[in-house]
């Protein structure tokens, strides 16, 4: 059970590392190699995430580390709402978690986006690089875990700001409610 469903980066290795009974951890790579196409890539994570499942894995994290010149990252919003309808479809949705680890998201509405679309927990590994870096050139005067912890209470307020505006009073409640209106992008990828 997790208080902030905005990870640190200590949280989300202990999750990686946590050695309990009735809990498995997969991590899954959103990335893949620049030339090949989208679709395919997205495949390949359904794929990967069902092997996790049949070897016994609950909580699945998907990972955008290690991008670099010939490999990009899926998106992760893309990600986690394709693998969430996946797992609708393939009627997995309530036997996995699903935990993200991006360096995507930069403000308050896209972790809210992301915890609307299906994930459990969001780290934003980036983030947190950037605010222990600010410390070290002391451009922020505080102690870098009292600094994460203060940003990661801070998007937690905007989440539940956002969620009670639409009427929703718990996270729980807010995830995987698909309550967002996407614009611009054609209706057969969003039935997808």
């Amino acid at each position: 059970r997790i208080q902030n469903p905005i990870l640190t980066d200590i949280n989300l290795m202990k999750i990686k590392n946590m050695d309990k009974p009735g809990f498995k951890v997969q991590t899954i790579s959103m990335l893949y190699y620049k030339n090949t196409p989208l679709k395919r890539a997205i495949d390949r994570m359904f794929v990967t995430a069902d092997r996790a499942y049949r070897n016994g894995a609950n909580i699945l994290i998907l990972s955008d580390r290690g991008v670099d010149e010939n490999h990009v990252a899926i998106p992760s919003l893309l990600a986690v709402s394709a693998l969430q309808q996946y797992l609708v479809r393939t009627k997995k949705s309530t036997s996995l978690s699903v935990i993200v680890e991006t360096a995507e998201p930069r403000e308050v509405h896209h972790f809210a986006t992301l915890l609307g679309y299906g994930a459990s927990a969001v780290n934003q590994y980036l983030a947190q690089e950037c605010i222990a870096e600010l410390v070290e050139k002391r451009l922020l005067d505080k102690e870098v875990s009292v600094a994460i912890d203060s940003y990661n209470k801070a998007m937690l307020k905007g989440i539940v700001k956002i969620a009670s505006k639409m009427g929703i009073s718990t996270i729980q409640s807010y995830q995987s409610a698909q309550i967002f209106e996407a614009i611009g992008i054609k209706q057969e990828v969003i039935d997808e």
